[in-house]
């Protein structure tokens, strides 16, 4: 493991706050808090592919 990508799990955990957040309001009757929880949801799950891309070798580092 050469390292801990701060951003990256920064994104995924606040993508995955932002989801369960929305989640619960939606369960509670709030049938918009659907369009943040789903772009929170997709956020992550992107994040996550590209360290999946990036561990396996087939993209090199984003440039910041």
């Amino acid at each position: 493991m050469t390292g801990i990508r701060w951003g990256s799990l920064a994104t995924v955990v606040g993508g995955g706050a932002v989801f369960l957040v929305c989640l619960v309001g939606v369960i509670l009757g709030h049938p918009w808090a659907a369009v943040p929880g789903l772009i929170g949801l997709l956020t992550a799950v992107r994040e996550v592919r590209y360290l999946r891309r990036l561990r396996s070798g087939r993209i090199g580092p984003r440039e910041n």
